[in-house]
């Protein structure tokens, strides 16, 4: 093909040349360039050529991976649709409704003829969960935890803590190891599936079995109650759980939580109203209720047998505002802010006279003290991984709340007839975590309780009343690092090293290093 083109040329070019020979001339260097130009065009040829045949062959092989991806879905396709008519086939049969079955309006809710009630919870795969004669769906739930403490001097409990012993006691020197499971919960959740007029109804009931110590299996409720939620956004509950402050929580997995070290709480009887506002990106909730009593909400100073909260016929009134809103500056997660406090009064007779045993005999008039505090909260995540944890907050006669170093009113020593002082109190917590995968995380916290016995006091009371003690907390704090190990969704390890201080008015500072290790099974 190349040589014919030349010739071609060639032969034009002579013709020319000779026609014109006068004025123009076909030199070598031409023919050169032309020639030149048609190896370029040439070599451009066969490269496209070779391009288009490996084009056809990825093509045909692409071909080929589509059709067996496609015999592969279509297999797996059906393998599916075997699998779901067996589980419906199951299901069905598990649950086959008698001659006389009715369901209500919404037809999820089946009712036989023996007043049996069963939830449809999954209409394709025809699944029913049976209700209670009431139609409530009840489901248990809990945690097993096993833990092993070691700590290099006494402290007050021994598989969880609030305090370390003071120096003179001769305890302080005693180190203490333990194994126990009393940390461990179990409960109940139950709920209407559906709601009737708008409402809907759930609860827990909810115990654990903490006693005194790591023998002591002591049954105390924790959460027992009935709430009941509106469409609309409102919710009534009453029965007993969380005060109504607590907002946020601390990560540490000792079982005093950080009690009288910058965390306080309690489990109460309480009749509560909240709103609740949604919006696209956010939130606002408000609470508020009526609290009183509770397992050790309250002491009996006077010893009449009769608790200082039942003596007065106030109890705590308390309310929060909790708001959460989409970080933009972390995707997907959320940050909030939250404000609560509460005010009330206890009442107790004051003491009379010494008797010669040294015991306090209270015929006096009855007396009112108030126990009142505000609480700011707060936890931002940060760089995906972080979260920022944190409270602070201060008032008065709070031993009851687990604050104030468990003090709630002073006396003056040797001092008949005059009334007790409130025990004022400032503290908080901050605590950071870090999720570095589905594996591990870690956390870092630190917590503070400062009790202020002002106006001349000199004594605080101890945990049971029984007696003034003039060595009382002056302040009470401590230092944690995490570690959990996730070995499933529900089974997890975890370490913890607590640097813990307590500083006493007559013996000054106690200190302790506490490790506890931990394994969790939640269900």
């Amino acid at each position: 093909m190349k040589k014919l083109i030349l010739s071609a040329l060639f032969a034009t070019g002579l013709v020319a040349g000779i026609e014109a020979a006068p004025t123009e001339t076909f030199t070598q260097a031409d023919l050169q360039a032309i020639i030149q130009r048609l190896n370029q065009l040439e070599a451009e040829n066969k490269a496209q050529a070779e391009r288009i045949a490996e084009l056809e062959r990825a093509q045909q092989t692409n071909v080929c991976r589509i059709d067996d991806f496609g015999r592969r879905a279509t297999q797996i396709d059906r393998k599916f649709e075997i699998q779901a008519a067996r589980m419906s086939k199951m299901a069905k049969a598990s649950f086959e409704p008698e001659a006389d079955t009715t369901t209500n309006e919404t037809g999820r809710i089946y009712t036989t003829s023996t007043g049996k009630h069963y939830y449809l919870a999954d209409a394709s795969a025809h699944i029913f969960e049976p209700l209670s004669e009431s139609g409530l769906q009840i489901t248990p739930y809990g945690y097993f935890v096993f833990e092993g403490v070691y700590a290099d001097h006494g402290l007050d409990m021994d598989y969880c803590t609030d305090f370390v012993h003071s120096k003179r006691d001769p305890r302080y020197k005693n180190h203490n190891s333990t194994l126990s499971v009393q940390d461990s919960i179990l409960g109940l959740q139950f709920m209407t599936p559906e709601a009737t007029h708008g409402w809907k109804f759930s609860g827990k009931a909810e115990f654990d079995l903490a006693g005194g110590n790591a023998d002591d299996y002591a049954f105390h409720w924790r959460h027992l109650y009935v709430n009941a939620e509106h469409e609309g956004g409102w919710s009534v509950l009453f029965g007993q759980t969380w005060h109504l402050w607590k907002m946020v929580t601390p990560s540490e997995i000792d079982g005093a939580w950080m009690e009288n070290a910058g965390h306080p709480y309690r489990r109460s009887p309480q009749l509560r109203v909240t709103k609740k506002w949604d919006w696209e990106d956010s939130s606002l909730e408000w609470r508020v209720g009526f609290v009183k009593n509770g397992p050790n909400a309250s002491t009996d100073r006077d010893g009449d047998r009769m608790l200082d909260s039942s003596s007065s016929a106030w109890g705590w009134f308390e309310t929060a505002f909790l708001y959460d809103h989409e970080a933009a500056w972390d995707e997907g997660r959320r940050w909030l802010i939250g404000l609560g406090g509460m005010y009330g009064r206890d009442a107790s007779r004051r003491f009379s006279y010494i008797d010669p045993d040294g015991d306090y005999v209270w015929e006096g008039r009855d007396d009112d003290y108030n126990s009142q505090m505000v609480m700011l909260a707060l936890s931002v995540p940060f760089l995906e991984k972080f979260t920022l944890t944190g409270q602070v907050y201060g008032g008065e006669n709070l031993g009851r709340v687990q604050a104030g170093c468990a003090q709630g009113v002073a006396f003056t020593p040797g001092v008949v007839g005059q009334k007790g002082e409130e025990v004022a109190t400032v503290g908080g917590f901050v605590d950071l975590t870090y999720e570095l995968n589905d594996t591990w995380s870690f956390a870092l916290g630190y917590g503070f309780d400062d009790p202020r016995i002002d106006n001349g006091m000199g004594v605080a009371w101890d945990w049971d009343g029984s007696a003034p003690d003039t060595n009382y907390y002056e302040f009470n704090d401590r230092l944690y690092i995490d570690a959990f190990y996730h070995i499933t969704a529900n089974f997890k390890l975890g370490l913890e090293y607590a640097r813990l201080s307590t500083k006493y008015a007559e013996d000054g500072t106690a200190l302790a290093n506490r490790v506890q290790f931990s394994a969790f099974y939640d269900f």
